[in-house]
């Protein structure tokens, strides 16, 4: 017995949910890999420059070769910084793939109706108002 057209009305919306659902959770994923991988690399560079402004403060080592090594350890911190955006964007694509190997390739829309078919299709459906004659002066 073929589905009806309600049935497949239904099916159509729970896989455009469900769809929807999965896209939303790769999504926080993505967001949690992006916020993870910045604190881990806010850390080291912390960890780093903690070391650094103590061995300035200790003067055990020249101070000129510790304001370096920090300096060297900010520009690091920020070039790892600039990658954390496009990790986190590899990591949702990842995700979406895997959303789309498990469920298929996604059904095509249907073709929406040119504006011409909509118009002749609004004129045979509706009731057309009587004309009325001139006005006689």
């Amino acid at each position: 017995m073929p589905p009806t057209e309600q049935q497949e009305r239904e099916e159509d919306l729970r896989r455009l949910l469900t769809d929807a659902i999965e896209v939303q959770l790769a999504a926080l994923k993505a967001g949690i890999g992006f916020w993870t991988e910045w604190i881990e690399k806010t850390s080291e560079f912390v960890q780093s420059a903690t070391k650094t402004l103590t061995s300035i403060n200790s003067e055990d080592q020249k101070t000129k070769d510790s304001i370096l090594e920090l300096i060297d350890a900010g520009r690091a911190s920020l070039r790892s910084m600039t990658e954390i955006p496009r990790n986190t964007a590899t990591r949702f694509i990842e995700e979406l793939d895997k959303i789309e190997k498990k469920t298929g390739p996604a059904k095509p829309a249907p073709k929406p109706a040119s504006p011409g078919a909509v118009v002749a299709k609004q004129r045979r459906t509706s009731a057309r108002p009587k004309r009325s004659g001139r006005a006689k002066a």
